[in-house]
């Protein structure tokens, strides 16, 4: 009897044991699971001028040069401010003053490469260099477009009513409305519109009567002719993309045509 109470008391110690195991491991499980992941890093900052934050969920931080941006992130300049960033696949972005960006994917591959880039220019002036990986690994949407990659350089900037100018300065993009009308763009210097009922323009020089409220040049494009840290090339002038006051007309009544054909009144 004795023998069988120790062996008994034995068998009891192992089963609850056995329960306080089980029991810690569902709760390392819970706490793991509620625990929340941290974002991925994506590139740096390289330069920040004036009031720039980055945004991830409900936390809102102001960014310096150098700082780490992470993906899923919302970069915001404030006015007269600049921000300049090198993601980590060597593409990089600048952004002009009251601008939005969100830094939506960058999904990894093996050997750390990235084998999809895309972001969100929500408002305002976005530059755009390609980095080293193929060009269908890059998508940049805006309001009104979806812009495809091909090795390319140019300058985005999203107008009042949601509208989208692309200002080409190397190499080719492929413009899309969301009504899937596409348009391929190789014509250096020149703008192509994509607007919100889903016209895409040819291509034109600039001029204020693109954008209501008259926006000019120089704050739809205000990296044109400038050095940048991540562009160190002085890249066409305010005269060369807006002067043109010929094909600026050819290209307003080629929208305004196809609008009175979509438009239902």
């Amino acid at each position: 009897m004795g023998v069988a109470r120790k062996f008994g008391g034995i068998g009891r110690m192992r089963t609850a044991f056995g329960a306080c195991a089980l029991a810690l491991v569902a709760t390392t499980s819970v706490i793991a699971a509620e625990t929340p992941t941290a974002p991925a890093e994506v590139g740096t900052t390289v330069l920040i001028k004036k009031k720039v934050t980055g945004i991830i969920g409900l936390e809102e931080r102001d960014l310096k040069k150098g700082f780490r941006v992470f993906r899923d992130e919302l970069v915001r300049t404030g006015p007269q401010a600049q921000a300049e960033l090198r993601l980590d696949d060597n593409t990089k972005l600048a952004l002009g003053p009251d601008a939005e960006l969100r830094l939506d994917e960058f999904a990894v591959a093996g050997g750390g490469d990235a084998k999809s880039i895309a972001v969100r220019l929500l408002k305002g002036t976005l530059r755009f260099l390609t980095g080293r990986h193929s060009s269908e690994s890059y998508k940049i949407e805006t309001p009104s477009a979806t812009i495809g990659v091909r090795g390319t350089v140019f300058d985005l900037y999203i107008g009042p009513n949601g509208d989208t100018f692309v200002l080409l300065h190397q190499g080719e993009v492929e413009i899309c409305t969301r009504a899937r009308t596409c348009r391929p763009h190789r014509r250096v210097g020149r703008v192509v519109q994509a607007t919100v009922l889903g016209v895409v323009s040819d291509p034109v020089k600039w001029t204020a009567k693109l954008v209501g409220g008259g926006v000019d040049a120089t704050k739809a494009f205000p990296f044109v002719g400038r050095r940048l840290v991540i562009d160190p090339v002085r890249r066409l002038t305010y005269k060369a993309i807006s002067d043109d006051a010929r094909i600026i007309e050819r290209g307003s009544k080629t929208i305004e045509r196809t609008i009175r054909k979509i438009s239902p009144f």
